[in-house]
Order: structure tokens, then sequence, then C-alpha cells
């Protein structure tokens, strides 16, 4: 009895293991002609209506992005199948398809441990990373950093109600000392009014903070000559070589 019971309960796990393979293997994206639906298990679930749309079946994800239970469909909707192109994103835990509040997102990257979304995308030649993170049920943009030259990337930090900004490396550390790139750059005092007081290209200053006036970038710094000190504000451009 025992024998037959063990055999029986093994065919139903077998036959559990079939039917959840066969139910994932379905899973895909569905063309109709100008239509886009996703077929989840036995359910169709309309997405969008594009003419122009790359379709592929398998440029999607199902993600878990909350502390529930719902689930959230990430498609690539590109006309030339680019993998790090946009992404619409639904909540599709009701059996059709909810926009998500932060769609579209390009090139996303879910970390589910830490609950983020980085996001990748490229405005002609500057790059730009952002992070968004799970807080009270709902994601908001945290970070944002942009590629200003080779291993230099000005970082927007959204944690407090005025952002604060930093400089950082391609490694994501906070950079402390930075080398003059232009042929000469003059300090500003705390009123932003220029000085006589300058530096000149290849001379590496001590970064103490970053302000944002005007859309323009300062950063305060001190300077260590061979006689004296010097603090204030020099403009970030004054750092780059692009």
């Amino acid at each position: 009895m025992k024998s037959e019971m063990g055999s029986n309960n093994k065919l139903v796990l077998l036959l559990l293991l079939i039917y959840s393979t066969a139910s994932c293997a379905s899973n895909e994206l569905i063309k109709e002609n100008t239509k886009i639906f996703f077929k989840y298990g036995n359910t169709k679930i309309f997405l969008f209506t594009d003419s122009n749309y790359c379709f592929d079946k398998d440029a999607f994800s199902v993600e878990k992005l909350t502390n529930d239970n719902k689930k959230y469909l990430f498609v690539n909707h590109t006309d030339d199948c680019n993998p790090s192109g946009k992404y619409e994103i639904f909540d599709i835990s009701e059996n059709k398809a909810k926009k998500f509040y932060l769609s579209p997102l390009y090139d996303p990257e879910v970390n589910s441990n830490k609950k983020q979304i980085i996001e990748r995308f490229k405005d002609g030649a500057v790059s730009y990373t952002r992070i968004y993170v799970l807080k009270n049920s709902k994601y908001y943009l945290l970070e944002e950093l942009k590629t200003l030259d080779n291993n230099l990337n000005l970082s927007t930090v959204y944690s407090s109600k005025s952002p604060a900004f930093y400089l950082k490396d391609d490694s994501n550390q906070i950079i402390k000392n930075l080398e003059i790139s232009s042929s000469k750059a003059y300090f500003f005092d705390e009123s932003l009014k220029k000085t006589r007081s300058y530096v000149v290209g290849g001379d590496v200053v001590k970064i103490i903070n970053l302000i944002k006036k005007n859309n323009l970038i300062y950063v305060k710094v001190e300077f260590q000559g061979k006689s004296n000190l010097t603090k204030g504000y020099i403009k970030l451009e004054d750092f780059l070589y692009k």
C-alpha cells in the first residue's frame, strides 16, 4: 500500500512539473495585425497597437517589483528590436494590462532584493543612469548619474527636499580630488562673484561640495599653493576635457 501511494505521489508531482513547464513555455508575445498581446498561460492580454513595432515573441520579462503578489510585464517596444531600447511596463496581476506609472523606461534592470529599478539611456553623446527605489509602496527617483567625461560622472541625489550633487567615478565612488582641465580656472566667492584668484590646467584641487545656481554647477574646492591655501568655487566646466 505504501509503495502504491509513493508511486502515485511521484506521478502527480511529475504531471504537475510537466504542466508547470508547459504553462511557462506558453508565455509569449502575440502579434495580430498591428495589435500586440501577451499570452500568459491560458490568458491573452491586450497591450498596445503599433504598426512600426519590431516584433519578437520573446522580448519580454515578468518581474516582481513590489512587496505584494503583483506581477509586472516588461515589453521591449522599439522599431529595431534593440534590447537596450524602450520598454513598456504593465501590471498584469488582474489578467489585464495596466500601465505602470514609470513606463516607459529605457534598458531597465530590476534588482528585486534591493527593490530598485535601474534605467540607462543616452541623449546624444551623453549617457545617463537613473536609479529608482521602492518607498511606501511606490518607486521614486533616488539618483541620476550623468556622464561628463572619462571616469567622471555628475550624481544628483533626490533623497531630501533639495537635490544634492556629487562627482563620482565609474565605480560609483565619490571623487575627492580632481585635476583642472582648462588653461585657467578662476575662483568665485561665496556670492559666486568672480575673483582674481585662479588655478591652471594640471593643478589638482580638493573637492568640498557642489552647488547649482542658474543651471550652472559650481564646485567648492581648496587648493594648496606654494605659499597659501585658496578656497572658493570653480565652474564644473573647468574640469571637463570634452
